[in-house]
């Protein structure tokens, strides 16, 4: 992985994905002219890790191109994927506010990616000086822990086919279009929802033949979104699979 410091036209899309998100609009101009230029470059390749589980956070992302994941490793040495980030997306934000534990997951680019390394240091040290920052922050660490609580409740009563059903909801939500591409080997997808690889498996095959997807494995298009909703229903209300 590359390092390297942020030049000018950098700087502005910089501030200009900062900006997007309210924390950051609590900032003075100053605050934020500092921030910014103590901001590095971060060039990766596919497949290489930006961060690594455990690994001291001395930066938190902001995607400039390509794609990130959030992912862990299981004992058996699988990887378990928990969300992916693209361009304008902050990416271990919450590693800067957790004292000396690291990132909670690792950062794997899954394209050839920019990401502007935010040092966590002078983040945490903004939220300590500017209460606004650090309250619109905590707003904001609140509302995906509460994505975290109704998902862990809506697993516990929830079959295969709603999980995978709200989960294709979501892509199509991230995506924009009924024709969506998953973001992760389908291995993974089964470990995020908890449940086997044959089960999805099944239950998208079972989706194609009943008309609800269209018959091509990729990309998925989604053929009957009602049907989608009404199998979730209420329970997909504030549901976000790997919010944090």
């Amino acid at each position: 992985m590359q390092e390297t410091r942020i030049q000018n036209e950098e700087a502005q899309r910089l501030r200009d994905w900062l900006l997007a998100y309210s924390p950051f609009r609590s900032l003075s101009r100053r605050e934020l002219d500092n921030l910014i230029g103590a901001t590095v470059r971060l060039e990766t390749r596919a497949g290489e890790l930006l961060f690594s589980e455990g690994q001291s956070a001395h930066y938190c992302g902001v995607v400039d191109s390509g794609q990130v994941a959030g992912v862990r490793y299981t004992e058996n040495g699988d990887e378990k994927f928990f969300c992916t980030h693209g361009p304008g997306r902050l990416v271990a934000l919450t590693a800067a506010f957790l004292n000396g534990s690291g990132y909670i997951m690792s950062y794997r680019a899954t394209l050839r990616s920019r990401v502007f390394g935010v040092p966590a240091r002078q983040l945490r040290a903004l939220a300590e000086a500017n209460g606004p920052f650090a309250s619109r922050l905590l707003e904001q660490t609140s509302e995906r822990l509460q994505c975290s609580f109704n998902q862990v409740d809506f697993f516990t009563a929830s079959s295969a086919e709603q999980r995978v059903a709200a989960f294709l909801l979501q892509l199509h939500e991230e995506q924009g279009s009924c024709e969506i591409r998953l973001p992760c080997r389908q291995k993974q997808v089964a470990l995020m929802l908890g449940v086997r690889e044959e089960t999805v498996s099944r239950v998208l095959n079972d989706f194609r033949r009943e008309g609800i997807l269209a018959p091509e494995r990729s990309p998925i298009g989604l053929r009957d979104l009602d049907f989608l909703e009404q199998l979730v229903g209420q329970q997909y209300d504030g549901l976000r699979f790997g919010a944090l």
